[in-house]
This record gives structure tokens, C-alpha cells and sequence, in this order.
């Protein structure tokens, strides 16, 4: 064979390798549908082919953070699994080798990849196994996985008359203080980048949104809009702009769009339009991953429901048809769905509908049944929706952080504060920084 020949069958060898690799999310995507109940979850093995102060960390977090994903079942015993992950070391003690492989008898071809690490920092080696449990969800599920991104939530202490924010990343154990100001913290909202959040702060003389930079952390916050009276949570959307809902007056509340502005000395809001001109409570407005629809809540039919507004033309449809009181609009990373609380005789759950599901207001229940769940938010990656739970039934009961699959099905629990402690408002952000 001549070196030409030689340079072909290497070329077309590099190419049917390549088109493998990104055809097998593809193929797994077909054959598995996080919008199906019923998921069967995947039977993973991991192995340490040896022991270091960076492979036995990262295997022990590892095992962990995949079953987090609700994805997958670890299994000890490689014969059991459907897919295996061997953990290797290298002459570089810096450096791991990983190999993905099926079980015999399956077609799934091996993938083997490097990992290296700066230092063997608890957190950092969180972070790298985070990053290793998106690369095997990615090539078994066909979605991009989301350990490692951040959740924001409100928390209050029993006694205590202000709630301060907390955050967690998913896949870890430790929590973190947001915010150390006196004031009701509550209604983050990430922005497009998933870098920096706005929040609401009811104070004594009205209500304040904040802004946080948030990759490095930024202890210290900045007013960026305030308002006398009690004001909703502002919404910062995926075209950059930030969507509040103002009191006009009387039974009033209309949405305003802002411009998010960063010009000056710190950061600021600048009106722009008034979306919604009804005579009606419109609120909490969320744009749509697309920047052309925005969800909200308005009572103009005697109830709280769900409308869909085309920032294009300005023209409404109501989505929620069933039931008399639907909000807590939250859209899937798609756009193709909305998760929502729906409140019922006292009981809130929480529903996801498909934006253009012609079967008109059923949505599919996500939240299982004996709990209540409300302001529900989507995972990176849409397998996942998190919302405040409570199982109790007392007025001492208490809300914590949960998340079940985004096609329904039981509740875990995402904290692990102390029983004193009440959980709500959780949002997302966009993924692994």
C-alpha cells in the first residue's frame, strides 16, 4: 500500500471515529425520552484500577453525583451493569485515564479520554468529577447532563424575620451564604450567562431588586431598582433585558420591560416599554429561551392562569385551561414546555404543559403526590425540575428543596439543612462554569 493509500484509510478511520462519537448521543437520544415517564435507569459500574489522592476522591464523588442525575443505578459488580467506567492512573500522576465501555454483548463502542488536574482541592476535584458525570451522561443519554451548575434559593431560620439567599451546586453536599443584608431575599433570576443573578429585597420603606455578580462571588450587592410599595420578583430574560411587574393603581399590575445597563459607575435599569396595558393583576413574567414569547400570570378571566404573549405582535393566548388557579411560570431549556403550581382545594403540585399541546390546559404531573411543590425551575439539561416541597401537614411544617425527573415521578431532596429551616424560590442556572 502506498503512503497516499496509507494517508486515505487513516483519513476515512479519523472520520468514521468522529462521526461516532456524535452520532452516539443521537442514537441514545432516540432511544431515550427524559419526557416519558416511566424512565428505566441505567446500571453504571464504576472502577478504580488502582489508588491515588486524585482517582479515589474522584470515584467516591462520582458514584455519588450519577445517582443524583436520577439517571442512573451504581452497581458494584461490573457483570451487572449495562455500562462500565474503569478509572485508570498514568505515569503523570496528574492525569487519569477513563474508559466508557457496554457490557459484552452490547454494540456500544468504547470511548476512552484523558483527565488532568491542577491540585487535589476537595471542591476543584468536585468540580472535575462533575465534569466527567456530564461526559458520560452526554454519551449515554443524548443530553448535556448538569452537574456542577449552581442553584439559588431562599432560606429563613425559625425565629428569624429575613430570609437570606444559599447556594449549592449540583452533585456537592456543602451549601454556601449568599447574601448577609436584613431584608427579605427572595425571586432569583440568573442571567443569560449564568454569571451573575438579580434579586428581590423587601425593606421597610418598599421593595429593591438587587444585582450580584456571581463567577467569582461577589459578597457585595448593588441597587439596580427600587420602588415604594411591595413589588414581584424582576426576571431577567435570554435576550438580556429585565421583566418586572408594577403596580399601575387600583386592582392594576402590569409588566414593564427594562434594560439591564452597565455604562456607569454600577449597574442599572432603564425602562424600555410597558408590555401588558390590561386592567387585571399580570405577573411574573418569564421570557422564553427563544426570546420571543413571554409567560405570564393574569387574573383577567376572574383566576390566576398561565398567558403566552409574542413580543412581536403583542398578542396573547391563555395556555392553562384547566383548574381555577395555575402560576409559577417556569420554561423547559428547549422552549417547548412549562412547568407551573397548580393550587387545588389547598393542595399546590406542580404540572408541566407543552407549549403548543393541542390537548388544551392538561398538563402532566411532575410533583408526586403527598407533598406540596410550587415554584418550580428546569435543570440545565431539561431532565430535571426542582421546587420547594413540603410533606408536612401542620401549620409548623416546614419547605425544603426538592427534584424529581421532568417527566414526573418520586421526590429527592437537594439540601440537607436543619429542620428549622424553610426552603422556596430555588433557580437554576444555565450549567457547569
Amino acid at each position: 500500500i502506498t503512503g497516499d493509500c496509507m494517508k486515505i484509510i487513516f483519513k476515512l478511520i479519523l472520520l468514521f471515529g468522529v462521526s461516532l462519537y456524535l452520532v452516539l448521543p443521537a442514537l441514545a437520544l432516540s432511544y431515550y425520552d427524559i419526557n416519558k415517564p416511566g424512565i428505566e435507569k441505567l446500571k453504571l459500574s464504576i472502577t478504580a484500577n488502582g489508588s491515588s489522592d486524585i482517582i479515589d476522591p474522584v470515584v467516591e464523588q462520582l458514584r455519588s453525583q450519577m445517582q443524583k442525575t436520577l439517571l442512573f443505578n451504581i452497581v458494584d459488580d461490573s457483570d451487572e451493569a449495562t455500562y462500565n467506567l474503569d478509572i485508570n492512573p498514568t505515569p503523570d500522576q496528574k492525569i487519569i485515564s477513563v474508559k466508557l465501555s457496554g457490557a459484552q454483548g452490547t454494540s456500544f463502542e468504547a470511548i476512552t479520554t484523558g483527565m488532568k488536574f491542577r491540585n487535589e482541592d476537595e471542591e476543584y476535584i468536585n468540580l472535575k468529577s462533575s465534569q466527567l458525570g456530564n461526559f458520560l451522561t452526554k454519551n449515554l443519554m443524548g443530553i448535556k447532563g448538569s452537574l456542577g451548575s449552581i442553584l439559588v434559593w431562599s432560606a429563613a431560620k425559625k425565629g428569624e424575620g429575613q430570609n437570606s439567599l444559599i447556594m449549592q451546586r449540583f452533585g456537592a453536599e456543602k451549601s454556601q451564604k449568599v447574601t448577609y443584608n436584613f431584608f427579605n431575599n427572595t425571586g432569583v433570576s440568573w442571567n443569560p450567562k449564568g454569571d451573575a443573578i438579580i434579586y428581590s429585597a423587601q425593606t421597610g420603606n418598599g421593595s429593591e431588586v438587587l444585582w450580584q455578580g456571581f463567577l467569582p462571588l461577589r459578597l457585595k450587592s448593588e441597587s439596580i431598582y427600587f420602588d415604594e410599595g411591595k413589588g414581584s420578583s424582576a426576571s431577567w430574560g435570554s435576550n438580556g433585558k429585565v421583566y418586572l411587574a408594577k403596580y399601575m393603581g387600583g386592582k392594576n399590575t402590569d409588566i414593564i420591560e427594562y434594560e439591564f445597563v452597565t455604562g456607569g459607575t454600577t449597574p442599572s435599569l432603564e425602562r424600555i416599554r410597558r408590555i401588558t396595558k390590561h386592567s387585571a393583576i399580570e405577573t411574573e413574567p418569564v421570557l422564553s429561551p427563544d426570546g420571543e414569547t413571554l409567560a405570564y400570570i393574569s387574573d383577567k378571566t376572574g383566576s390566576p392562569q398561565i398567558y403566552l404573549m409574542d413580543l412581536s405582535t403583542k398578542k396573547s393566548r391563555r395556555l392553562t385551561l384547566s383548574d381555577k388557579y395555575n402560576i409559577n411560570p417556569a420554561w423547559s431549556p428547549d422552549g417547548s414546555m412549562i412547568a407551573y403550581c397548580n393550587v387545588k382545594n389547598n393542595k399546590s403540585t406542580v404540572f408541566r404543559i407543552g407549549v403548543d399541546d393541542n390537548i388544551i390546559g392538561l398538563g402532566r404531573q411532575v410533583s408526586p403526590n403527598g407533598m406540596n411543590a410550587e415554584s418550580p425551575v428546569w435543570s440545565p439539561d431539561g431532565s430535571m425540575i426542582a421546587y420547594s416541597g413540603n410533606k408536612g401537614t401542620g401549620i409548623g411544617s416546614k419547605w425544603k428543596i426538592y427534584y424529581s425527573l421532568s417527566s414526573g415521578g418520586s421526590a429527592s431532596r437537594l439540601t440537607n439543612s436543619a429542620d428549622g429551616i424553610n426552603e422556596t424560590n430555588p433557580a437554576w442556572n444555565s450549567g457547569l462554569k
